[in-house]
């Protein structure tokens, strides 16, 4: 499909978490993931100063691919290394949808940035500037890494603005803040699925959802 996501480790106390979403749809979209999946493969054990360092580099060779700049698509990427010494987690957006943090204690759910903070997509310009941000993870807070394809989700038929959205991501996830990790996974596409009537999300949908423990 045309989303990727994955999650590995770099160093002993560093966790890498990525989520990508390439435009379009069908093997368009398909082959420009797969050329990016393959970039991040090939470069990630060099050493960058940071994320921003990281993205520039992968979008610098994504501009120079034939595949991307001959289909004439982008890919938004959303990158995070999170330090489990510290709890500090840096992060840089190429037009991805922002992460969410939730506190389980308040069960308050807010995004670590405004949505048009994040640069622009991987693929459109060789030289695009990207940003570092980071902010530190609380005990008892859960992180949340997805791609549009779960905040777009509609109703068959229905008006294609009257979506899941982030206020339907936010409720699902206060909903299952009392549940094991992977049910609280479960309830984010289950109430997407049931929001959309039951047709299912009409986009490739991704999700990460990390928790810290006390």
């Amino acid at each position: 499909g045309g989303d990727y996501y994955d999650v590995f480790s770099m160093k002993e106390n560093e966790l890498v978490l990525l989520v990508g979403d390439a435009s379009g749809h069908g093997m368009k979209a398909c082959m420009s993931i797969m050329t990016m999946h393959t970039l991040i493969r090939m470069i990630r054990e060099n050493l960058y100063n940071n994320t921003a360092d990281f993205v520039t580099q992968v979008n610098r060779r994504l501009c120079e691919h034939n595949i991307i700049q001959d289909e004439g698509g982008f890919i938004t990427l959303l990158y995070c290394a999170l330090n489990t010494d510290s709890h500090m987690l840096e992060w840089t957006s190429a037009g991805h949808q922002v992460p969410l943090l939730q506190n389980l204690k308040t069960n308050e759910v807010v995004p670590l940035a405004n949505d048009d903070e994040g640069g622009l997509p991987l693929g459109i310009s060789l030289n695009l500037p990207y940003d570092v941000r980071r902010n530190h993870i609380p005990a008892n807070h859960r992180l949340l890494l997805y791609s549009d394809g779960l905040s777009e989700a509609f109703p068959e038929g229905g008006d294609q603005h009257d979506e899941f959205g982030t206020d339907g991501i936010i409720g699902a996830l206060k909903a299952a803040a009392e549940l094991p990790l992977e049910q609280a996974l479960d309830t984010l596409f289950i109430a997407s699925h049931e929001f959309t009537g039951g047709s299912g999300r009409h986009d490739d949908t991704s999700v990460v959802l990390l928790e810290r423990q006390a």
